[in-house]
């Protein structure tokens, strides 16, 4: 049935209605029901008109071909955005409202005190509400507008690039939260270094892999070009029989392409190949390790010798998962201090030993000599002696760095339980929740199993930490700072124990800390200075690297994080 078929039918009911109704009411009632009956009819006429149609019809193939050049079904491009916009900002509202309510409802506070209900509907909410909906909000818009205007055939990097970009150069500014603004920022840049290094990484392959092809092409061809010369019936055979006496159905020469690769240039391209296997093989199974260690090495050495450039939060969580908040309550950073100033006053003097503590003196008499150390004598024990400074501050209960090595484990072990059970319950509601309610046991024995390969790793990465020092201290007989950096970089090998998709994750994280204090070093150092708007900067254009990745090659992203944007930004 065609459109003019129901318009008719359409018609025909909408009359029969108006006279069966007509009866039911007075002749004024009447007039004016019939009148707009009448109009209403007036109407359907127009539109069922044959020019109405056609118009009708060029408006719909409009939109569809609009529809079809942005990718997006069932919305045109206004609606598209404007959904996104709106959609963001209730998930960010409702993401922010709970995380700031969900500490009162677990102290039961919100039992006792409901108007924190209200208290939780803050400018800072509404703020990075509005910051989320504006980076989808505003990136589906300029996606779209990119694609009007330069076209959305073939590939998108060009449009999810600019689209990303001014994205993210407009929806940085509405997050007035300074910190975690700056949080975001260097979240997104090591994510876009990630992934734009891994996506140049797959093309450089590629196209190693297509100048192979490309050789090996050449050479087939010119092989058979050869065996078709030789061969005398003229055609090209794989299998010739050798030419002169004696021939023999053993003395057959096969080419293969095996005969093929022995050229020069199919045996250099078989070296390559290695070169480029081996290179493959070390990125994909000990870069993580790699990027761990040295950025371990770089925070330990920024959380010793310059503490003060550690964000207070970052160094409350440290304190209290190393245990330095069990020996120094809201001290922690006095008692580092006192290491680097030790340390630098060494270095200054002359005497590298310094940091020893001397004969006939104990610990805590020794550092009554260091004017930063007067907060945190009073942890100390008035009959211990330690060899150095260090140690006194790391274990300050014992003299022993084994026994202080082994009440470090026993005290971050269920910390990190603490931490890591809520952080894997968390993922498994959130993404694994079909595997869960298929396999619940099974899925519960991997949370707890998962749970305590990263507990274990945080200990052993801790206590590799703290007592790598003391180990360095004994290697080379004196306080160094390479002591530290190699005492970080051997307690980031603990992430072996890890599972190898979550050595990524591990590396990313610290690498983001790393980024993050290795910067704020270098501006207290004066090696270079805050560039004003700078962060804004970064984060516009880590937006457009991730977008035109995610719009373009979303198989280089992983999995988890691919399904976390979709979540987020859908599929444009």
């Amino acid at each position: 049935m065609d459109i003019a078929d129901t318009t008719y039918l359409l018609n025909s009911f909408i009359e029969a209605i108006a006279r069966v109704t007509s009866y039911a009411l007075t002749d004024r009632e009447k007039e004016s029901v019939v009148r707009g009956f009448r109009q209403f009819h007036q109407r359907l006429e127009r539109i069922s008109s044959s020019t109405s149609l056609r118009q009708l019809a060029i408006e719909s193939k409009k939109r569809h071909d609009d529809t079809a050049k942005c990718h997006h079904e069932g919305k045109t491009c206004p609606q598209n955005a404007i959904r996104g916009f709106i959609k963001a900002f209730v998930v960010g509202f409702a993401v922010k409202y709970g995380l700031d309510t969900a500490p009162h409802l677990m102290s039961l506070r919100l039992f006792t005190q409901p108007s924190l209900l209200l208290r939780a509907i803050s400018r800072d909410t509404l703020s990075f509400a509005s910051f989320l909906s504006a980076v989808i909000g505003s990136y589906k818009a300029f996606l779209c507008a990119m694609r009007r205007i330069h076209g959305g055939k073939g590939n998108d990097y060009t449009n999810a690039l600019v689209a990303g970009m001014l994205s993210g150069l407009i929806a940085i500014k509405l997050d007035r939260n300074r910190s975690r603004r700056a949080a975001i920022t260097l979240y997104m840049v090591s994510r876009a270094l990630q992934y734009g290094c891994v996506w140049l990484f797959n093309r450089w392959a590629a196209r190693r892999q297509l100048k192979k092809d490309t050789i090996r092409g050449k050479a087939m061809k010119r092989a058979h070009s050869e065996i078709s010369m030789a061969s005398p019936s003229g055609h090209s055979d794989l299998r010739m029989s050798a030419a002169g006496p004696g021939n023999s159905p053993s003395a057959r020469v096969k080419w293969s392409p095996e005969t093929v690769d022995n050229s020069k240039e199919a045996k250099r391209e078989t070296s390559n190949e290695e070169v480029t296997r081996q290179i493959t093989r070390f990125v994909r199974n000990h870069a993580p390790t790699a990027l761990l260690s040295v950025s371990v090495a770089v925070i330990v050495c920024t959380l010793v010798f310059h503490t003060d450039v550690i964000p207070r939060g970052y160094m409350n969580f440290l304190s209290r998962t190393a245990g330095y908040e069990r020996f120094y309550p809201r001290k922690a950073p006095i008692a580092l201090k006192t290491i680097a100033y030790d340390i630098r006053r060494g270095y200054e003097t002359g005497n590298q030993l310094n940091s020893r503590v001397p004969q006939g003196m104990t610990t805590k008499e020794h550092m009554s000599t260091i004017p930063i150390a007067r907060d945190i004598i009073g942890a100390l024990s008035d009959n211990i002696r330690h060899d150095y400074t260090a140690c006194g501050i790391f274990h300050p209960k014992t003299s022993s760095c084994r026994v202080g090595m082994l009440s470090t484990a026993l005290h971050c072990f269920p910390i990190a339980l603490k931490v890591y059970m809520p952080l894997n319950a968390a993922v498994l509601v959130l993404f694994k929740r079909g595997q869960f309610l298929k396999d619940p046991r099974g899925m519960l024995l991997k949370l707890l199993k998962s749970s305590a390969r990263s507990s274990i790793f945080f200990t052993l990465l801790v206590t590799g930490i703290i007592n790598g020092a003391c180990g360095m201290r004994r290697l080379f007989g004196r306080e160094t700072y390479f002591g530290y950096i190699a005492a970080g970089l051997l307690s980031g090998l603990s992430v072996l124990v890890e599972a190898p998709s979550r050595r990524v994750e591990l590396a990313m994280y610290c690498f983001l800390r790393a980024l993050e204090s290795g910067w704020d070093v270098g501006v207290k150092l004066n090696w270079w200075a805050n560039v004003r708007h700078g962060e804004v900067a970064l984060f516009s254009a880590a937006m457009g690297i991730l977008m035109t990745i995610y719009q373009n090659d979303p198989t280089t992203i992983g999995l988890t994080y691919h399904s976390v944007l979709t979540r987020i930004f859908g599929r444009n």
